[in-house]
């Protein structure tokens, strides 16, 4: 699994790549908050660089509680599996 957080898209796209590279035929993104739309565009680039042979998994969407209980937030979570068939 892949936690998607402040770092670039491309930085993520290349850990997937060498991951699929190593054996792995399936890698988890995962995404709190505002980075789920890198980690959505993280998964669109490594299935176009891959030529296709990428393909998207389960895809989902939750929220959990963060912080104390007199001050809890929930954070949306989504998580997206990529799936390498090369």
């Amino acid at each position: 699994m892949i936690v998607v957080g402040e770092k670039s898209p491309g930085s993520y796209a290349v850990d997937v790549l060498s991951r699929f590279r190593s054996g792995a035929k399936v890698v988890v993104l995962r995404a709190y908050g505002r980075n789920i739309s890198k980690a959505a565009y993280v998964a669109e680039s490594v299935r176009r660089m891959t030529g296709g042979k990428a393909s998207y998994g389960r895809i989902a969407l939750w929220s959990e509680e963060v912080g104390e209980e007199a001050e809890e937030k929930h954070v949306p979570v989504m998580e997206i599996e990529v799936r390498y068939e090369g």
